[in-house]
């Protein structure tokens, strides 16, 4: 078959890339409010209950880290799964970065088996990093003779990257990286004979931004107006470089970068397990609670949720809204969906023990996806 010919070289390859380098889709600004001041790694590590348990017992300590990672769109969406636990569209994420397509189902799923391992190595990657960076742009303002240094527009007390989460192939919301304590790096101190010398040299006082930081936790956030999947982050170091390169500085903060591996969600989003479809299950109504307990529970909230950070609202926003739905699978395929899902909840209501019957009807706010689409 012509495609797998050439299939698992050409995950390898594609993926590496993937991997390799940040995404030109990040965009960067402030966030809407301060951040509370001095949040800590052991922030993330507060006990909060969730269903009768400790929400810190749903999570483990991830792999020893080594090596650098450069963060981009997709393998923040890897970082932001295995973090927080959402439940991940697993073939999608395999098949979608690589631009894969498929004569039929056998050869679909003779790929996914055939790279399954080479897949999750990348996510592994993703998650033992000792160095983590991200590249931003900003640009350098008019020199403080009294401060005797150079205020850098593009950093702030908490500096949010967007990423979009099409290139990953992760359905649901998009992706954010919450970058906190960057404003305490937002002034790169230089001489003023440094500062004369630098200015005649450079065309232009846009700069690229190497920022290195800690992830902590991951989950839903409000991010302006749109709910976004955020991995929460601690930065301790910029770079300050030119358009063409060139090292202009390096600023540090007082924070120190740690060594402690990651904290991750015990139940693997990425587990070979997660390639069954739950909407085409045997007993379909539970394996689809089981699988989507990390959204009904609301295990999606982190230690800094606010009111704002309703699971409703982000739903009504761009979750599974029906212009999300449409805008994934057309107006007759989505109005098609939309009905066999209503079949499906009462299906569920009918099948499921009494003390499940309640979550049924949390399926009506779930994520549109291909699994759902491909089996109702």
């Amino acid at each position: 078959m012509r495609f797998m010919s050439s299939g698992p070289s050409a995950f390898l390859v594609s993926a590496a890339v993937a991997l390799a380098g940040c995404s030109p889709n990040a965009d960067s600004e402030s966030s809407d409010a301060a951040p509370e001041a001095a949040l800590a790694v052991e922030d993330a590590e507060k006990a909060q209950t969730d269903t009768g348990r400790s929400k810190n017992d749903l999570f483990v300590s991830g792999p020893e880290r080594s090596g650098q990672l450069d963060l981009n769109a997709t393998n923040l969406a890897y970082l932001y799964h295995r973090m927080s636990g959402e439940p991940a569209s697993l073939a999608r994420m395999m098949t979608k970065p690589l631009g894969m397509r498929f004569d039929d189902e056998f050869a679909r799923r003779r790929f996914l088996e055939e790279n399954f391992d080479e897949f999750t190595d990348l996510v592994d990657e993703a998650v033992a990093a000792q160095t983590y960076l991200v590249e931003l742009k900003g640009r350098l303002e008019d020199y403080d003779f009294d401060r005797e240094g150079f205020p850098i527009h593009g950093l702030f007390d908490r500096t949010m990257v967007s990423f979009s989460a099409s290139e990953s192939g992760s359905e649901g919301l998009d992706f954010a990286l919450a970058l906190e304590g960057t404003g305490e790096m937002s002034f790169l101190p230089m001489s003023p004979e440094e500062a004369e010398s630098l200015s005649n040299s450079q065309n232009s006082r846009s700069v690229d931004l190497e920022v290195a930081f800690t992830p902590i936790e991951a989950g839903w956030e409000k991010v302006r107006s749109d709910q976004q999947r955020t991995v929460r982050a601690e930065a301790y170091r910029v770079r300050v470089l030119s358009r063409d390169g060139n090292e202009i500085g390096t600023i540090t903060s007082d924070a120190q970068p740690s060594n402690a591996p990651l904290r991750l969600y015990a139940d693997n989003p990425f587990a070979k397990a997660k390639l069954t479809n739950p909407w085409s299950a045997d007993n379909a109504p539970e394996a689809v609670l089981d699988r989507y307990a990390w959204i009904i529970d609301e295990r999606w909230q982190m230690s800094n949720y606010s009111d704002g950070d309703k699971f409703d609202e982000a739903m009504s926003l761009n979750g599974s809204s029906a212009g999300g739905c449409v805008d994934q699978f057309g107006y007759s395929e989505c109005q098609r969906i939309s009905e066999r899902r209503s079949d499906f909840i009462a299906r569920c209501t009918q099948s499921v023990p009494e003390h499940r019957k309640r979550d049924c009807y949390s399926i009506r706010s779930l994520p549109y996806t291909r699994q759902e689409a491909d089996a109702l």
